[in-house]
């Protein structure tokens, strides 16, 4: 398969040394799928690969960038015999994923957003070298309102933007501005959508102007004191008893009933 065929959910161009990925489920809000993120993984990947190619850039489409992961996949997945579960989830949830991909990518990527950046999209833009944002974008870790927890999350957001705000964002649930964002560091630049465009390419104007060995050099150095993520781990929240109801809740629109937990001391 050549890779434009490959391309199912999101559009791949190579533009000067710019290698850009663009997520295209506006009809879903963006939301991420195993196969979008496989899809993004393998775009970081080609511009890897190409000799051409200095930076990846990573955006949305129809003003949003990504409104977090696709949750009836996942509720699917739960409703698996057991053993076929665990392989299933792998399979959607762990090879696909572009986190740890983007990371570990010697040159530099960059999020490009514009709207919505939640949950999945917010730990895309914790894990690009640069994110640049529009002033309109919103910012969030909803997982735990649907019973979740992302192991990623609670990995990439404490060095992006520090372990106390890391931890009100996922606790709460509640979403930030782009203002807000820039503040705390989890975008590096906040601009007015008609400038978006032109505050990426004032930054890959800059980038294209150092060594790439150099480039690879301090991204390697910096993401080296990063633990590796396993994220199989999310399974043990989303099968307990409140998991599954906050998934069942949202799907069925309504607000979930938590159950009472009890913890062994």
């Amino acid at each position: 398969m050549s890779l434009s065929e490959r391309w199912k959910e999101s559009e791949h161009a190579t533009e000067g040394p710019v290698y850009r990925i663009r997520l295209s489920r506006p009809d879903r809000m963006n939301a991420l799928t195993p196969a979008l993120y496989g899809e993004i993984r393998a775009g970081v990947l080609a511009g890897l690969g190409s000799p051409d190619v200095r930076v990846i850039v990573i955006e949305g489409s129809g003003g949003v960038f990504a409104a977090g992961g696709d949750l009836k996949h996942f509720r699917d997945l739960l409703a698996l015999p057991p053993d076929e579960r665990m392989v299933a989830c792998s399979e959607s949830y762990d090879l696909p994923l572009p986190f740890q991909t983007i990371l570990d990518c010697a040159k530099p990527v960059i999020a490009k957003i514009d709207g919505y950046c939640l949950a999945g999209g917010a730990i895309i833009a914790a894990a690009a070298d640069v994110a640049i944002a529009s002033d309109t974008s919103v910012f969030g870790i909803p997982e735990g309102l649907v019973g979740l927890a992302d192991p990623y999350a609670a990995t990439l957001l404490p060095a992006a933007i520090g372990l106390g705000r890391a931890r009100y964002l996922m606790l709460t649930g509640e979403q930030i501005d782009a203002a807000t964002a820039e503040r705390w560091g989890l975008i590096h630049r906040s601009v007015a959508a008609g400038e978006l465009d032109a505050a990426v390419a004032q930054v890959v104007a800059a980038l294209v102007k150092l060594a790439p060995e150099a480039q690879r050099g301090y991204k390697r150095a910096a993401v080296r004191a990063l633990p590796r993520m396993n994220p199989l781990e999310v399974m043990e929240v989303a099968l307990v008893p409140n998991g599954l109801e906050g998934l069942a809740a949202f799907s069925d629109k309504r607000s979930p009933r938590w159950e009472r937990s009890a913890y062994p001391l």
